[in-house]
């Protein structure tokens, strides 16, 4: 294999997502998006982790997502680390994203099993280690089988990590044992990040180092704040405190989980949010639109209820 990083890079705390902004016309916003940017940061999380699934990769060419990538590594400077998500059927198109995000100066790659063809298991570790070997830098394995189509286990990650291909993992599952396991199979050391808010509080709990999911970018402020509470505090009572007025927000959030049509979409509702915030994020490249002025409605009403925004919406 070719010279690994050795910089110590070990990613903890609350990761946003970064929306990736659009205009009227659907083309790219690089202002837009670094206005969001800047929101996250001014709220204080601990890490950037643009182009995963909440910025829209697939709806962007591989130019653009370059643009984006650098305009995100420029707006954070030095302030957090950035992890870019590696959304890709094709190792050699997720090698190429990887060696710009090397290049952009980002501190690892939070890679997602390639996607739609469901390729055997054993093609799956290839693809991570082909990744690993060319790019180089800390690998987070983005485990996200409700997208990818591809779901590894804790022991996987395991045999992944011995091998020193992956360096961390992303849970986006609700299965709070996969945390538990993870850190059981791997030891401490490993850092295991929770990316499902569903079960947050729970993972967080449980062990978890970090978290990557909606409420960072829809509440960040809060979510390092539970972050703390639970996984550096350690104040269970405080952390429920905070969190139980959360789930309201997480309900409709995920509603589209139990709904036939699968609405409202995750990803709507927090772009929406971001918007009630007056960051001129836009609305997603079709086919994906925003969500009803009933579910607008609602999503301000928590907002207001929560103190992060000052009024309903008109």
């Amino acid at each position: 294999m070719s010279p690994i990083d050795s910089d110590g890079f070990s990613p903890r705390g609350v990761y946003a997502p970064t929306i990736t902004a659009f205009e009227k016309d659907e083309a790219v916003s690089l202002e837009g998006t670094r206005a969001f940017v800047q929101f996250l940061l001014a709220q204080g999380v601990d890490g950037l982790v643009p182009l995963g699934s909440s910025g829209e990769p697939l709806a962007l060419s591989m130019t653009e997502r370059k643009a984006v990538l650098d305009a995100v590594v420029s707006e954070a400077g030095a302030k957090v680390p950035v992890m870019a998500g590696v959304v890709d059927y094709s190792t050699r198109s997720a090698i190429e994203f990887g060696r710009h995000a090397k290049s952009a100066g980002c501190n690892g790659l939070m890679v997602m099993p390639p996607y739609g063809f469901r390729p055997p298991k054993r093609d799956v570790f290839d693809h991570f280690r082909r990744i690993r070997e060319a790019v180089g830098l800390h690998v987070m394995l983005y485990n996200v089988p409700g997208t990818s189509g591809i779901d590894l286990t804790p022991e996987e990650v395991q045999q992944l990590a011995e091998e020193d291909v992956v360096q961390s993992v992303k849970w986006s599952t609700a299965e709070v044992s996969r945390i538990r396991d993870t850190k059981l199979l791997c030891g401490p050391a490993f850092p295991v990040f929770v990316g499902n808010d569903l079960i947050a509080f729970e993972g967080l709990a449980v062990g978890a180092d970090g978290w990557i999911s909606c409420l960072p970018m829809i509440v960040p402020s809060r979510a390092v704040k539970l972050h703390r509470l639970l996984a550096v505090e350690k104040n269970l009572s405080a952390a429920r405190e905070l969190f139980y007025p959360l789930v309201p927000l997480i309900r409709l959030e995920f509603r589209a989980a139990s709904s036939p049509d699968n609405d409202p979409h995750w990803l709507a509702v927090t772009r929406e949010s971001a918007l009630l915030r007056g960051i001129p994020v836009g609305q997603s490249r079709k086919p994906l639109s925003a969500i009803s002025r009933a579910d607008a409605e609602q999503l301000s009403k928590l907002l207001v209820s929560l103190h992060e925004i000052e009024c309903f919406v008109s």
